[in-house]
């Protein structure tokens, strides 16, 4: 009979991972949308403004710097969620290492 050790450590990282995975992957698809919402959207913004009594408009200047922005924090999101997916194959293999049963 094969006694199998699991060290709670690796079970931990692997599930701290995948939710950070999981999150990572969320607000990436938030930047994205809120990106496509701000390259197309500045005569909603205008309304939304005049809706709350705002007197600051809107230029095309400041949606295309905020639509540039989000973009950015989109494409970081995209690059962090594959360095998490490289950590969770890293974490696989040091736990097939230590623990080959």
């Amino acid at each position: 009979m094969i006694n199998t050790m699991k060290d709670p450590s690796y079970e931990l990282s692997n599930i701290v991972v995948g939710i950070l995975q999981v999150l990572v992957a969320i607000m990436g698809g938030l930047f994205l949308w809120l990106s496509i919402m701000a390259f197309n959207g500045q005569a909603m913004i205008n309304m939304i403004l005049e809706l709350a009594d705002e007197s600051h408009y809107v230029s095309r200047e400041e949606t295309l710097f905020a639509g540039i922005v989000l973009l950015v924090l989109f494409i970081g999101c995209v690059a962090a969620f594959f360095v998490l997916r490289y950590l969770r194959e890293v974490v696989k293999k040091e736990r097939r290492h230590k623990f080959p049963w």
